[in-house]
């Protein structure tokens, strides 16, 4: 299935505050890494140490994925000024980008959850810098996935989240996701550690 990114997508995903919504290329990957290094790791005490190592980590993760040109897969970024892009792999910038949130959007076939519908549409790496939080960037990195997901022709979204994430699952349940089930791994059952919970929003279709 090829992958292109119309003008429909770009049009129907509103604005929050001055932000635009448009795909991600190579030429983001700083950046990206900035927002989902800072995002997800924590820099307090020895583990500002192995920041740079963790940072490299996802630099190289992420420029795969962004050179891949996988069937339904996109990469998808909040910024201040700058038009949706029209294509994956040379999206348009201009000096004043900034991005300020990311997320990226594919389908899984190898987990037992997928076994019955193996081409799911998976929700990932939803991060937004720490100076931009509280403005609505977040929800609306999400409604921009739900018409990303209308335009390939799927009715489901998926996410993980860990059980005690609670700002985030808040958020999830806010923009219309529902828990479908609590995964337990052996270090929950032992040590009592948070449970990884798979979420599930139905896309409403579009009148």
């Amino acid at each position: 299935m090829s992958i292109s990114y119309p003008d429909s997508i770009g049009a129907s995903v509103k604005r929050a505050t001055s932000y635009t919504i448009r795909v991600a290329g190579l030429n983001d990957l700083d950046q990206l890494v900035d927002v989902l290094a800072t995002s997800f790791y924590s820099q307090i005490g020895w583990r500002r140490w192995i920041h740079p190592l963790l940072k490299i980590g996802i630099y190289e993760d992420l420029k795969q994925r962004l050179r891949s040109r996988a069937a339904n897969y996109v990469c998808l970024t909040a910024v201040r000024s700058s038009p949706l892009s029209a294509t994956h792999s040379a999206p348009h910038q201009t000096d004043s980008d900034a991005i300020a949130g990311t997320v990226e959007l594919s389908t899984r076939t190898s987990y037992l959850w997928l076994i019955r519908h193996p081409r799911q549409l998976y929700l990932s790496n939803l991060a937004v810098d720490v100076s931009c939080r509280r403005r609505g960037i977040a929800q609306q990195l999400l409604k921009a996935c739900e018409q990303v997901a209308f335009e390939w022709g799927f009715e489901e979204l998926y996410l993980h989240v860990m059980e005690d994430n609670t700002e985030a699952r808040r958020l999830y349940q806010k923009t219309g996701y529902r828990l479908y089930q609590s995964e337990y791994s052996l270090s929950a059952w032992l040590w009592g550690k948070p449970k990884r919970l798979l979420m599930l929003k139905k896309i409403p279709p579009r009148g």
